[in-house]
């Protein structure tokens, strides 16, 4: 994952995490460059890190 990638999902886990957004409603992918990189499901990925990190 790159830098891009890694400020995208965490934003976009911000949000969702805030409730400012639904998990729906991130992109299932982003274009970045000229590679396509899922990304919904690392932003699933990052809350549930956040997540386990807050009950731990």
């Amino acid at each position: 994952m790159n830098i891009i990638q890694k400020r995208l999902v965490s934003s976009y886990a911000t949000l969702v995490m805030a409730e400012v957004m639904t998990i729906e409603e991130v992109p299932e992918t982003k274009l970045i460059g000229s590679i396509e990189y899922p990304i919904r499901s690392e932003v699933e990925i990052e809350i549930a890190k956040r997540t386990i990190e807050v009950l731990g």
